[in-house]
């Protein structure tokens, strides 16, 4: 095997995470979630990676590069071997495998469905966590070159400059009823090998907003890529990446439903609304506003995507929505053709209606990169609170009531979920060279943990005061209610306002003592003093989810 494919390449540095608190629920949900954690992480050869968990032993393309990310705080070596195994057996042509097992006859690569795409923003990451080596990035450049490269070649089948998706696997949508309904089966049709489109199937191929954030992901990390290895190329993908957001937004963003949609193959517009929405934001495709309005109207609207747990797939007022025969929206002749192209196992795995712990992990970064930090303080609180409720770590919840589905404990995604909200609202998380500390003004205390490049970073919230440490030495405090970004010597860059309501800050730092008026999802940047910088639109959605 070639150098370069195994974490042992690269600098490996020690991380560890330990988080403690006075709230019972919160506290029962880290620990069981980081016992959980250790549990998935498996030998695959010569390498340790973390797997996805309960009955899918092996890692996805759409899940395990993010989910590998997302634990770098806890082990690094896992994070990065979850990136280099899909960069190790990618094809020449460029085409990604979408799944990649081990057995004792050695690793079984799946090249027969693309089976998502959620590695771009991850392994783009890891180049900060490995001390920023060009070795690795080289290697990266030229996976993402490659495989846009090859969604263009093949994927754009009628030369319209829309890329398609051509069966059900592509996007890990399994039982979909947006794709039964269109006669598209989960099982006898779920991967389409080869490079030729599908015929006769239902409506394939779509035109697919999803797999335009695909390209799109990659263009923009080829561009920040090729401004680091200084190769002149920047501008090129720069300007590659906006061709794809002007296409979409002429093409599959509908202005007046404020969302986007599919077209199948005949071009016409798919009016089933899914969180394909949410996906997209996760890679960034949507301009600022496009982003704002979906969540505006769509993501906070009770009748659809903000239920009592939040985040179903298809919206729970839309005609396809389904989870189980006792709770759907269907008319007879729909559920006639849903059940005729239905997979077996559709109680636990089923895109059309339940709550997927995989949309909750995404929802991180997907409302984060727009700066809207107030709602995902809202949709982490309910999900860790359902969690604990119900003790159960499986693929999929009702969204009215917060069932877990029958499946197997351990699911991999949901439990970085869970972790990744705890990080998200208590904790220390690093983003490109980045600390950011998240002080909830929740009514509890607690102590966060970071094993981070030789150092450790605490913060401490304790009787609605945040302070942060760094090797024992306090570098700063403020009231709760805010995310701070700093570098690593902790000196302050920006804060945002994670509340759902105004929230009066103090911040004591060095010598400076400031305060301000934080708005929900306010920044104001930091230079001796707090600067209002912008202010992403907040809607009120209700008194009930407000905490402090």
């Amino acid at each position: 095997m070639s150098r370069g494919y195994l974490a042992e390449d690269y600098r490996i540095t020690e991380t560890g995470v330990k988080f403690t608190c006075n709230n019972e629920m919160r506290q029962r949900v880290f620990d069981r979630c980081e016992e959980l954690a250790k549990l998935n992480i498996k030998q695959f050869g010569d390498r340790k990676v973390m797997q996805e968990g309960a009955k899918y032993h092996g890692v996805w393309l759409e899940t395990q590069p993010m989910g590998g990310e997302m634990y770098a705080t806890h082990n690094m070596e896992v994070a990065l071997n979850n990136q280099l195994i899909f960069m190790q057996y990618q094809r020449r042509d460029g085409r990604m495998p979408g799944m990649v097992q081990y057995s004792g006859n050695g690793m079984q690569v799946s090249q027969d469905f693309m089976q998502g795409d959620f590695f771009t923003v991850s392994a783009l990451r890891m180049y900060w966590f490995i001390g920023k080596d060009k070795q690795y990035l080289k290697l990266l450049y030229e996976s993402l070159r490659d495989f846009d490269e090859y969604l263009w070649n093949y994927r754009d089948s009628d030369g319209d400059g829309c890329l398609e998706t051509w069966c059900t696997y592509d996007t890990g949508d399994d039982n979909n009823t947006r794709l039964l309904a269109n006669e598209i089966y989960s099982t006898q049709y779920g991967m389409w090998c080869g490079e030729k489109p599908p015929v006769g199937r239902g409506k394939l191929p779509f035109e697919s907003a999803e797999y335009m954030a695909y390209s799109y992901s990659h263009r923009i990390a080829l561009a920040e890529i090729s401004d680091i290895l200084e190769n002149g190329e920047g501008d090129k993908w720069r300007a590659a990446a906006a061709d794809i957001r002007k296409k979409v937004r002429e093409y599959l963003w509908d202005d007046e439903k404020k969302a986007l949609f599919d077209r199948d193959c005949d071009n016409k517009m798919l009016y089933t609304l899914t969180l394909e929405n949410l996906k997209c934001m996760y890679h960034g495709l949507m301009d600022q506003d496009m982003a704002d309005d979906f969540i505006k109207f769509h993501l906070l609207n009770k009748d659809e995507f903000f239920t009592p747990l939040p985040l179903p797939n298809l919206a729970a007022n839309d005609p396809l929505f389904y989870v189980n025969d006792a709770y759907n929206n269907f008319t007879p002749e729909i559920a006639e053709k849903v059940h005729k192209y239905m997979h077996g196992d559709i109680l636990d795995n089923s895109w059309s209606g339940p709550v997927e712990g995989l949309s909750v992990q995404r929802s991180v970064d997907a409302l984060l990169g727009y700066g809207h930090h107030a709602e995902a303080s809202m949709i982490g609180r309910k999900w860790l609170d359902n969690l604990a409720k119900h003790d159960k770590y499986v693929q999929q919840y009702n969204p009215a009531t917060g069932e877990p589905s029958p499946g197997e404990d351990g699911y991999g995604p949901t439990i970085l979920a869970a972790l990744e909200y705890i990080t998200y609202l208590y904790g220390i998380d690093y983003v490109k060279d980045e600390l950011i500390f998240s002080c909830s003004a929740e009514s509890f205390d607690s102590s966060y943990e970071q094993t981070l490049f030789g150092h450790t970073y605490m913060l401490k919230r304790e009787n609605g005061m945040a302070r942060v440490y760094k090797d024992g030495r306090e570098m700063f405090g403020l009231t709760v209610g805010a995310r701070v970004v700093t570098d690593l010597d902790c000196n302050i860059k920006s804060i945002s306002g994670m509340e759902c309501k105004p929230v009066d800050i103090t911040l004591q730092a060095a010598d400076t003592l400031c305060s301000a008026q934080l708005n929900p999802n306010q920044r104001y940047r930091f230079d001796s003093g707090l600067i209002d910088e912008v202010q992403v639109r907040f809607d009120f959605v209700d008194e009930n989810d407000i905490i402090i």
